[in-house]
């Protein structure tokens, strides 16, 4: 009992058993000084004493009783300690439990309150909308300065519940990369709480949705191929045989001469177009079998600079002595690589180069190869554009070279992509994943020049 009075409590009751004892002592002393004293005065000492014991005795049971009332009120008021108490430590449960739940969703969210301030963000928001340091921050904190006229006529509408605007407002940002949906948030009764705001990085999106445009521009070049091939080469065979013999009988007219190699190089060029049409619409499996990947990127350099007229060691070599076999088709990879050179070359420049290096960790590895070039570049907004069908920024170019190279890659299980290089020009990469990494033997030293 006297654990629960509390210190204030203990010293009350300390002092009143203090006081019964003193009361004791005195009453001892009285009896003492009332058998000194004459019989009638003694009578009225005796009666004087009555009446204060139980004046004593009033203010002691009191006293208990107070005690007893103050004790039950601190057990009243320990037990809804410990009950609120235990709703606070739900409560925080369940809002760790919420906001275990928002941090899994690959979009941002965001929720503000009532006074415009950030009241929760999950893990993707704070890297989407730069939120290192969490919650507190206003709305105008999180948004760029240009919004914010858009953003207080959207905030407006949802926390008046005008039916001038929508429900779900849409925001884009940094050139359409990022679109932040907001949605008003109202208890029973229909008093605004706050707004939630759900930010998604839509780049991923639009990409898949290029590829699936591309799939359907491919599908319908697979219907169109056969009957292009057969319909042009023929008539083209016909036209530049016809060039040659014009050429041959006519071999002293200069002019005819000109014409006719004109005729004979625009055939061959429309041949070429045909041939990457095919290559682009004809589903063709792969052949895989381990292959020497230097070798292979070895002889498409020789290839592309011979067919330039160029010596056949105009492309500069970066090969590693480290490079593991992998399991590729060497016809379609030496094909692929050529493309790129071409390229290459046509973005003029410095000589281009031919790389290779093998990259492992943790039992995986990445054989990457590189065609870098010193060339004019492509802008940063056109490195995805330029790898779809019938996009160029070549005069002349048929929009097909860098789709054969992403299919090629796409049948190899390897990622193809387009950087700038640093200092001016692209680099063209293929990324061939080797699974169960092996130490590779080295090469020997000639085959890594």
């Amino acid at each position: 009992m006297f654990r629960d009075l509390g210190p204030t409590g203990r010293l009350a009751a300390f002092l009143a058993l203090g006081g019964a004892v003193i009361t004791t002592v005195a009453g001892v002393f009285f009896i003492d000084d009332v058998a000194a004293l004459p019989a009638g005065v003694a009578a009225g000492a005796w009666r004087t004493a009555a009446v204060a014991l139980v004046s004593i005795a009033v203010v002691a049971i009191s006293i208990g009783l107070l005690l007893r009332a103050l004790s039950d009120r601190a057990d009243q008021l320990a037990e809804a300690l410990d009950e609120a108490r235990r709703e606070r430590e739900t409560r925080q449960r369940e809002l760790e439990r919420v906001q275990a739940m928002v941090d899994s969703m690959a979009d941002g969210v965001i929720f503000i309150d009532a006074e415009d301030r950030i009241a929760l963000v999950n893990k993707a928001a704070r890297v989407l909308r730069n939120l290192s340091e969490g919650p507190g921050r206003t709305l105008l904190g999180c948004h760029p300065k240009p919004l914010q006229p858009v953003l207080d006529r959207v905030m407006s509408y949802l926390r008046s519940g005008d039916d001038a605007g929508p429900a779900h407002s849409i925001i884009k940002e940094k050139e359409g990369r990022f679109e932040t949906t907001y949605a008003p948030v109202s208890d029973a009764a229909g008093a605004y709480l706050g707004t939630v705001m759900v930010t998604r990085d839509i780049a991923e999106r639009r990409h898949l949705e290029n590829r699936l445009l591309d799939a359907e521009r491919l599908a319908g070049l697979g219907q169109m191929s056969a009957q292009i091939a057969h319909e042009l080469r023929n008539p083209l065979n016909a036209i530049d045989g016809a060039a040659q013999y014009l050429a041959r009988r006519m071999a002293s007219d200069p002019e005819v001469g000109e014409y006719a190699a004109l005729i004979s190089d625009e055939v061959q060029r429309v041949n070429r177009f045909v041939a990457d049409l095919l290559k682009v619409a004809r589903p063709v499996d792969p052949v895989l079998s381990p292959t020497a990947l230097n070798r292979v990127l070895r002889e498409a350099a020789q290839k592309a600079a011979l067919a330039r007229g160029l010596a056949a060691d105009a492309v500069q070599l970066d090969l590693g002595r480290d490079v593991p076999p992998v399991d590729v088709d060497a016809g379609m990879l030496t094909d692929a690589v050529i493309n790129l050179l071409q390229n290459a070359l046509d973005a003029g420049g410095a000589a281009p180069e031919v790389a290779s290096v093998f990259e492992a960790a943790g039992g995986e590895g990445v054989v990457a190869v590189e065609v870098r070039d010193r060339g004019c570049g492509i802008a940063e907004d056109q490195l995805d554009e330029v790898a779809r069908p019938f996009v160029t920024t070549k005069e002349g170019g048929t929009g097909l070279g860098l789709v054969i190279v992403r299919r090629v890659a796409e049948l190899h299980r390897a990622r193809f992509e387009l950087v700038r290089r640093e200092g001016g020009g692209t680099v063209a990469r293929l990324r061939f994943p080797l699974r169960r990494v092996a130490t590779p033997a080295p090469e020997p030293a000639e085959a890594a020049t």
